[in-house]
């Protein structure tokens, strides 16, 4: 088989597919084969390739959220399929696409409203002729299965088909957090002449999986200690909790015709759907415990100080998301002597829907709630046993669903590329958004730009400097804090770098940027302590980022990460925050990945993996933080016959050390958390092509 993970262009953040070492912006992309090798199953898994990226809440059993060069990814607007917004609530399968693409950084032009940090955008599988099947299964006995099958039809092979279908028994390494996913996809390619093709593509994963509750600081100032807390413990199980159910389809087509030699357009649009039944005991705070109830005492919104927890039945069945984008362009090159323009522009429209359980319709009995089901039901302790508890009685069920959010989006789109003699390239572009939303009054207009500049000294080597400007959907406060939406919010970006491709074997690229922002945090508005979740101040991101994607010898392939950023808050109205580096960005965060072809052993390789992730803090003042750790992987791959062969086996095992760390200290709708890093775990998979 064929092992590349060097890239060779970058859908995300381009309206042109532009080769990687042409774009004047930070992007990593972890192909088909890299995803493979690692035995890649969520995102999570694939995130550990880019130090500038980390978890920002993914507990087990639930979808994740990131966060990109410290700001968190946006899930309305920050993940996308083929370029096209999808819904970010859901586990995107992976077993159809062909890689993964890491945008860090401001993309206005294309991405319009959205994210401050970057965005991720999944690029599917084509058509081709293929019969592929690969299992797997991990040492506490998961079982793994996908079917990739293609074909290509037509006395000109100019209609094509692809299809995956994929079953999974889930076995955590928490306890009863098992589950269980089954996933189809399809795609399909139709060359209807020689200038038109059609392109389309679908997907619908049915999941069902316990989620596990984060930690949190007990009383505000003490992290849980390490040595007496386990990864395998699901903090407040009750055998009455039902597992989440996620339902999740994704679908896309697009329409390419060739208009002229040098100019083309495209129409496409996208639709995509996630239903959850979101249940789980939810441990939170200790505002039942006396301790935590007496002036003076510790805030409730933590772990009492002995470890001490309320645990809730959460139940908040049929929240539905809905994202559905339209975009039309023409691209074009026009000649004037010696300059040469690439012209891009066009429109789009973007949707979102969320609907949620609301309030309860008159003469309802007393037991539906005016939302989901949030009702006490005892406490536990992180450091004993779990102990049973019943269910409330009477049983409460959440009210109807409603619609409780909504954002429509219109935008003109405009690029201009310039490239000059002496292989100096200029880039001037923007778009221009008009903006309705469920929680302001009428329209908002807003010009977003983006500008840049490349030199190309040496057909290997480019240089770039960027700036960018962004409006992000202002994020949603806490429930104690009335659970409103703030105001959208201004993200500026400047970033210079530098891009090197000897040999079209490996690139290179380093850059540094800086990014500001406002800054979001629970305010304290009382000598009791209530609060209040404002933005006030700001954050700034300063940092420098150096990657390495591909071959470096013969027998060596690398995928090389290091983030080093800085991250402070300023002006917030609160003291204790100003200067402090924010809650869960290391300062440092390392990644390695090595595939190793062994001398004398035709078709072994070695894979050794390593990452470093710098201490990160989990309250914003810095008072209290979680230790920096290293982590160890070690994989193999054989290929009987060689690297042409029919058959390829991988065993790959995560953290081979077991090392016991705090893997993110993450926010959620205002409230901090920190969740256990996963032990050991082996993977074994073989792959087959007939």
């Amino acid at each position: 088989m064929k092992d590349d993970y060097l890239p060779d262009a970058v859908t995300g953040g381009t309206l042109d597919s532009t080769p990687l070492l042409e774009t004047p912006l930070s992007a990593t992309v972890i192909t088909r084969d890299l995803l493979t090798d690692q035995v890649s199953r969520v995102l999570s898994d694939v995130v550990k390739n880019d130090a500038s990226i980390g978890e920002d809440y993914a507990p087990v059993g639930y979808y994740g959220d990131f966060e990109i060069r410290g700001f968190p990814i946006d899930l309305a607007t920050g993940l996308e399929i083929n370029g096209m917004t999808i819904a970010g609530e859901q586990d995107v399968p992976l077993e159809n696409k062909e890689r993964v693409e890491f945008l860090k950084g401001i993309a206005g032009v294309e991405s319009g409203v959205a994210s401050a940090g970057g965005l991720i955008n999944y690029v599917t599988r084509r058509p081709a002729m293929i019969k592929d099947l690969d299992l797997g299964t991990d040492h506490r006995g998961s079982s793994y299965g996908d079917l990739d099958l293609g074909w290509l039809f037509g006395s000109q092979k100019q209609l094509g088909t692809r299809m995956n279908l994929t079953g999974e028994s889930i076995k955590s390494y928490v306890n009863d957090a098992d589950g269980w996913r089954a996933m189809g996809a399809a795609a399909g390619d139709w060359r209807i002449s020689p200038r038109a093709i059609l392109k389309t593509d679908f997907e619908y994963q049915h999941k069902v999986e316990r989620s596990v509750c984060g930690y949190q600081i007990l009383g505000g100032t003490t992290v849980p200690d390490l040595d007496k807390v386990y990864p395998s413990t699901m903090l407040g199980e009750q055998t009455w909790s039902k597992p989440n159910t996620f339902d999740t389809l994704n679908a896309g087509t697009r329409l390419d015709y060739t208009i002229h030699s040098t100019w083309r357009a495209f129409a496409e649009g996208s639709y995509s759907h996630s239903l959850i039944d979101d249940n789980v005991v939810y441990a939170y705070g200790c505002y039942y415990e006396p301790e935590c109830n007496v002036p003076g005492g510790p805030a409730p919104w933590f772990f009492a100080p002995d470890g001490t927890y309320d645990i809730y039945d959460y139940r908040d069945p049929g929240e539905v998301r809905i994202d559905a984008t339209g975009r039309a362009l023409a691209l074009g090159t026009l000649k004037t002597g010696a300059i040469t323009q690439d012209i891009a522009f066009g429109g789009e429209v973007f949707h979102r829907n969320v609907g949620l359980p609301g309030a309860a319709p008159p003469n309802a009995p007393s037991t539906v709630q005016n939302g989901a089901v949030y009702t006490y039901v005892g406490w536990e302790n992180i450091y004993q046993p779990i102990v049973p508890v019943p269910i409330e009685s009477p049983e409460q069920s959440a009210g109807p669903v409603q619609l409780a959010d909504f954002d429509h989006q219109t935008a003109a789109i405009v690029q201009d590329r310039v490239t000059l003699p002496g292989r100096i390239r200029l880039s001037a572009g923007g778009r221009y958004a008009s903006l309705r939303d469920f929680n302001w009054n009428g329209t908002r207009g807003v010009w977003l730009p983006q500008y840049a500049a490349t030199y190309t000294p040496a057909q290997s080597l480019m240089l770039y400097g960027s700036y960018s400007q962004l409006l992000s959907l202002g994020p949603q406060a806490p429930f104690w804090a009335g659970g409103l939406y703030l105001s959208p919010y201004f993200t500026r970006q400047a970033e210079i770098g530098a891009k090197y491709e000897p040999g079209r074997r490996i690139l290179l690229s380093t850059d540094l940027f800086h990014m500001r922002a406002p800054f979001f945090y629970p305010k304290a508005i009382d000598d009791l302590g209530d609060q209040s979740f404002v933005s006030e101040g700001h954050e700034t991101h300063d940092g420098i980022e150096v990657n390495a994607e591909g071959k470096a010898t013969g027998w060596l392939h690398l995928n090389a990460s290091t983030a080093a950023i800085r991250a402070v808050s300023s002006d917030s109205g609160t003291a204790a925050f100003d200067n402090k580096q924010v809650i869960n960005v290391p300062h440092l965060r390392t990644t390695l990945f090595a595939d190793v072809a062994l001398p004398h052993t035709r078709g072994l390789h070695l894979m050794p993996g390593w990452s470093y992730t710098g201490r990160k803090e989990a309250t914003r003042d810095d008072a209290v933080s979680v230790a920096g750790y290293n982590l160890f992987n070690l994989g193999a791959r054989y290929t009987p016959g060689g690297e042409q062969g029919r058959m390829t086996l991988r065993l790959y095992a995560d953290n081979i050390t077991d090392k016991r760390y705090w893997k993110d200290t993450g926010a959620n709708y205002g409230d901090t958390y920190i969740h256990l890093g996963a032990p050991t775990t082996v993977r074994l998979s073989a792959h087959y092509t007939f």
